[in-house]
């Protein structure tokens, strides 16, 4: 009987991802597309490399983009001006002083 109840679970649970994705695919089949070439390339990569290496570089690359976003925005709220930005683009502001970022 449990047996039984095991095998009606995971058969809807097939058919229930199964309908999602064919979902998913007559919406935006590109989207799919995409994300099916990322899975495949991302276990192809797996199993080249243990799974610790792989959370560890995306680790690492999320400090980075994170360190980056940080300080973009703290040069926008602070008014960091490039130095090669030529004068008469520095002029042609409303003024002479940055402001935050609109």
């Amino acid at each position: 009987m449990v047996t039984n109840m095991r095998k009606i679970k995971s058969i809807i649970y097939v058919a229930l991802v199964a309908t999602a994705g064919l979902l998913a695919a007559t919406v935006s089949p590109l989207t799919v597309l995409l994300a099916s070439i990322g899975m495949i390339a991302f276990l192809a990569i797996a199993r080249q490399m243990s799974f610790y290496k792989i959370f560890m570089m995306i680790k690492s690359w999320v400090k980075n983009v994170y360190r980056l976003r940080v300080e973009i925005r703290a040069k926008l709220h602070t008014g960091f001006r490039d130095d090669s930005d030529p004068l008469d683009a520095q002029s042609s502001r409303r003024s002479g002083r940055c402001s935050y970022a609109r």
